[in-house]
């Protein structure tokens, strides 16, 4: 087995990155460290978009996979998570338990789940991928955008508002979630299209196939909009540019030893009552 290693840029997270590698080299696992953990860890690399291994062990919180995912694409290398984060909703352990996970991915004892990637496009160019989310917001504090939303061709809504999020299960729980959408368990294959602020009372975020095609039109307009994908700013949209989101053909790959997903959303946001 072959190892990649990813280690957020925190000392406690270095020190434990320089543990697990001397674990896994002692039971002879080659163990590759992408070229920035490789500077903290006093030790030589390639670059994060060259590493080549069976699974990444990853120290870091969201970012961190939201970053290794977009830099690993086409190779889906599964990944564990080891939370240094603050959220921390896509990584699978706490600090405390990673020799017990390591010893059962050494034993080949987990399973590995596939999440589904939404691409991104304008004016019919790819500009992204995404794990989580992608958004289409103003690119100017306190002014609104005219939108047009259509799904499969069909005009859903016309609206004013600061953008619209489309969001996968994944990212239900995230930038959606605290925009008043709704959390998607992942077995769920849908998309969530969940406006920012609409000006319009009633709107509400709706839940469309992972089939549709959803277009989001910037009708006229005083300003252009931002593109945003997993917070990584990818462009402009100038009035009456229109943007397709659709599920992609690539999937990123996790690690799961449990099954908790409900006992995440527990964790994270309180019981049923309170969310």
């Amino acid at each position: 087995m072959k190892v990649g290693l990813v280690v957020k840029d925190l000392e406690e997270a270095t020190a434990l990155g320089r543990e697990i590698r001397e674990y896994l080299a002692a039971r002879g696992v080659e163990v590759e460290v992408e070229e920035a953990s490789a500077a903290r860890l006093g030790v030589r690399g390639p670059r994060l978009e060259e590493v080549e291994a069976d699974l990444i062990v990853l120290l870091g919180g969201d970012g961190t996979i939201l970053k290794t995912v977009a830099k690993t694409a086409g190779k889906e290398i599964p990944i564990l998570g080891i939370n240094f984060g603050t959220m921390g909703f896509l990584v699978e352990i706490q600090p405390k338990d990673w020799r017990e996970a390591l010893e059962r991915v050494l034993k080949r004892d987990y399973t590995v789940e596939a999440k589904r990637k939404l691409a991104v496009r304008l004016n019919g160019r790819e500009v992204g991928e995404a794990l989580n989310e992608a958004v289409v917001i103003s690119s100017m504090p306190v002014r609104m955008l005219h939108l047009q939303v259509a799904v499969d061709g069909e005009v859903v809504q016309d609206l004013r508002a600061d953008g619209v999020i489309v969001s996968t299960p994944t990212g239900s729980t995230a930038y959606s979630y605290s925009a008043g959408g709704p959390i998607l368990d992942p077995r769920v294959e849908g998309l969530v299209v969940t406006p920012i602020c609409p000006f319009e009372p009633g709107i509400r975020p709706i839940i469309v196939p992972s089939s549709s095609e959803i277009k989001v039109r910037l009708l006229k307009s005083k300003g252009e909009a931002t593109i945003v994908v997993d917070g990584e700013h990818k462009g402009m949209v100038a009035p009456e540019g229109e943007v397709i989101f659709t599920s992609s053909g690539r999937n990123a790959l996790f690690v799961k030893l449990r099954k908790d997903f409900y006992g995440r959303i527990r964790e994270r946001f309180g019981t049923w009552r309170d969310l």
